[in-house]
């Protein structure tokens, strides 16, 4: 049986006793497609035993080697590379290539698949792992903070004054704006939601209290660190980590100057000025802002209220008059 396959051909010679399978031709990529069905189709028409004849191969790339590998099996051809005297010394080269990486090629294990509790356990581990290792190198950076700070007790010529006062400014004054705006906002909306509410059950009057003491005890505080971690925080991460990615902090360490003392003691100590002084503001403006939607009620009752001892039941002015 033979088959042609463009310029590259092989068949089963069985005019001979055994069989003798000739491959000749080019055995390149332009000729791929047809070579492909040809190989498959000469499978199983022979076995391990049937000679092989490689006198007549002409042309061969890496493409016609692996479907050469694919017809006769990597060890016959790394043999036949070695005694086909009449190939080029360029294609024994290639096919004993191909044979050697194919000998060294193995084909990775699948990993065995896990049940879902052992994952969840593994990723339960994993994370809480990581959250250790987490807090060890928060605390490691904290103590020295501490060491730089106890440190500069001890030397006050080295403090940063001017490095300070600058990220006062743009940690406190640049962010009061934004500080100020947010609760005031949110006065406004638990005084409107309060007195709303509290109105239902005749205790309007305590909206007061509610305005006062979720802003002099909650809201001015936890409002003002969550802007301040995500609007200086960042900027100090984003600022610090350009500076470490350009090597700026390991030039600070070739002129022998502390990165800490220099670029995080400041920022620290900023904060710790700032943050008090926006608390107070947010306290503040969080108290006004409650007030303010109750303004029109307050003009609309004393409009239709002239007896300066009439005290209105409404939830708005009710805040007003207590106020």
């Amino acid at each position: 049986m033979t088959i042609s396959a463009g310029a590259g051909q092989a068949h089963l010679d069985t005019s001979t006793q055994p069989a003798r399978l000739r491959i000749a031709g080019d055995w390149t990529l332009p000729h791929y497609a047809r070579l492909r069905q040809l190989a498959r189709q000469l499978t199983g028409r022979y076995d391990h035993n049937t000679p092989i004849d490689l006198d007549q191969l002409g042309a061969i790339d890496t493409a016609g080697a692996s479907l050469l590998v694919e017809l006769l099996g990597a060890e016959r051809l790394g043999r036949l590379a070695d005694t086909a005297v009449h190939l080029p010394g360029s294609s024994r080269a290639l096919l004993q290539t191909v044979y050697c990486s194919m000998q060294d090629f193995c084909e990775p294990l699948k990993e065995p698949e896990l049940n879902v509790g052992i994952q969840l356990l593994s990723r339960i581990g994993t994370a809480v792992s990581t959250v250790w290792q987490d807090t060890l190198q928060l605390l490691g950076f904290v103590g020295l903070i501490l060491e730089t700070l106890a440190r500069g007790l001890l030397r006050p010529k080295r403090w940063r004054v001017t490095a300070v006062v600058a990220h006062i400014e743009q940690t406190g004054l640049d962010a009061a704006p934004i500080v100020a705006l947010l609760t005031f906002l949110v006065g406004a909306v638990v005084a409107f939601l309060g007195a709303t509410i509290l109105s239902n059950f005749g205790a309007s009057i305590y909206t007061v209290n509610l305005v006062a003491f979720s802003f002099l005890r909650e809201f001015g505080v936890l409002l003002t660190a969550i802007l301040m971690a995500g609007r200086t925080a960042s900027a100090f991460t984003a600022q610090i980590g350009s500076m470490k990615a350009n090597e700026e902090i390991d030039a600070i360490r070739t002129l022998g100057l502390d990165p800490m003392e220099l670029l995080v003691v400041p920022r620290v100590l900023a904060l710790l000025v700032a943050l008090p002084a926006l608390t107070f503001l947010a306290m503040l403006c969080g108290i006004i802002g409650g007030g303010v939607p109750c303004v029109p009620c307050r003009w609309g009752f004393r409009q239709r209220c002239s007896c300066p001892s009439y005290r209105p039941t409404s939830a708005c002015s009710t805040f007003w008059w207590a106020w």
